[in-house]
């Protein structure tokens, strides 16, 4: 047997071992793992400092071209203790919950238009936060016309998830009424008064319309706080 066989006969047997040792050892691997875990996501709200007002942060900044650095559009709104959230592209809902903005906090979502890149993680999102929260009702999800047929494809997609997830962690954990998102379809003309989708406990959201040729309809959201 040659030496180079030798030693890559021993290298194997190494990685063989150190793979059966963290099997072995899995059980404790996933408690120190998920002790960091919740060791963030209970620790003091970062966010207490910032007083009264609306907040602004990006959860996502990329584009359709890969990038590693960047997750695809999504922006937070902090109104209060409320969380919203503008456009949810691919790895935003991950980014949430570093920036200890968990998913299942999330009320709403708005969608600006259906680029792929400003949706493709809105199927995460909504499974994030009703595994994450035990939510009991849809996340509600505000965009122009053919918002409808965005959310239920997602909710298409996810179907057969869903009844895993149900029978996994049972329906306490994941109450089957809160699978998925509830559409809020709106119509947005150019020459019509912007559309009121929430007035209330002191923040008013509108929306209007924008030029994103060839994409149509396209909208922009305006956050108002007394």
């Amino acid at each position: 047997m040659s030496r180079r066989r030798t030693i890559g006969l021993t290298a194997l047997g190494a990685v063989l071992f150190a793979g059966a040792a963290a099997f072995g050892f899995r059980g404790q691997i996933a408690t120190v793992a998920m002790g960091g875990l919740y060791a963030h996501a209970f620790a003091p709200n970062p966010y207490e400092g910032l007083g009264d007002g609306l907040h602004v942060g990006l959860c996502g900044s990329g584009s359709p071209m890969p990038d590693p650095a960047r997750a695809g559009p999504c922006t937070a709104i902090l109104a209060g203790n409320r969380l919203f959230v503008v456009d949810v592209g691919a790895g935003a809902q991950k980014n949430l919950a570093l920036m200890n903005l968990p998913p299942a906090r999330v009320e709403a979502v708005f969608l600006t238009h259906f680029h792929s890149d400003h949706i493709d993680g809105l199927g995460e999102l909504m499974l994030q936060r009703w595994a994450g929260g035990a939510n009991t009702s849809p996340l509600p999800v505000y965009g122009p016309a053919g918002v409808d047929s965005v959310v239920h494809g997602f909710e298409a997609a996810y179907g057969l998830d869903r009844g895993y997830r149900i029978a996994h962690h049972g329906p306490v954990v994941v109450p089957p009424a809160g699978f998925g998102g509830a559409p809020r379809p709106f119509t947005a003309a150019p020459a019509a008064p912007d559309v009121v989708l929430i007035d209330d406990g002191g923040l008013k959201v509108t929306a209007f319309p924008v030029v994103h040729t060839p994409v149509d309809p396209a909208v922009g959201y305006r956050f108002l706080g007394d």
